[in-house]
């Protein structure tokens, strides 16, 4: 089963998450930042993910995007730990009326992130820096490379379209393989 349990309890938050790329149905998600519930819930439904997740936080929504994506990063990794072979790379790019996002991913053991969007402000306290910081804090404990490149005129749009295509390459990413793809024979 690709699945993974992870807890995550710090002075800022503390959080609960099963991860379930066998399972979509099992999705129940409370951040307690309401558009960034919506976006994990975008990323879930689009990416065909089961992601139960449950923070109780300060309030602070940096405190909250930065370690759901911690937690979710180490969730990922102890997931691909348990598979035998994966596809490694995978993309999307999706479209959401005036926005356009494209997200690739490597998950092939080393974390990088570039990130080019045009997002202006920002929705409900969620603006690009902590889309970004999301990103990084995913890819440096999942172990994955993360590029994104997102434009548009209304940044809830923008901002979706990255969630949507993130989910969507992420699950392309991990789909069963037989052997390493890779001509150094590992990942």
């Amino acid at each position: 089963m690709r699945a993974a349990n992870f807890t995550r309890e710090t002075k800022e938050t503390k959080i609960t998450l099963f991860l379930n790329f066998d399972d979509p149905s099992e999705t129940a998600i409370d951040t307690g930042v309401p558009f960034f519930t919506h976006m994990l819930e975008a990323f879930s439904l689009h990416g065909n993910i089961g992601l139960r997740l449950n923070v109780l936080s300060d309030g602070n929504p940096h405190h909250v995007v930065e370690d759901v994506g911690i937690t979710l990063g180490i969730a990922l990794k102890n997931v691909m730990s348990t598979m035998d072979g994966i596809k490694r790379f995978g993309s999307a790019s999706i479209p959401m009326d005036d926005s356009l996002a494209t997200v690739a991913i490597d998950a092939a053991g080393r974390s990088y992130v570039v990130f080019n969007a045009s997002i202006a402000s920002g929705v409900e306290g969620v603006d690009a820096s902590l889309v970004k910081h999301f990103m990084q804090s995913l890819a440096s404990h999942a172990m994955i490379t993360v590029h994104v490149n997102a434009y548009g005129t209304d940044d809830h749009h923008t901002i979706e379209a990255i969630f949507k295509a993130l989910g969507v390459a992420l699950s392309d990413a991990l789909q069963p393989r037989e052997g390493v793809r890779s001509t150094k024979g590992v990942l």
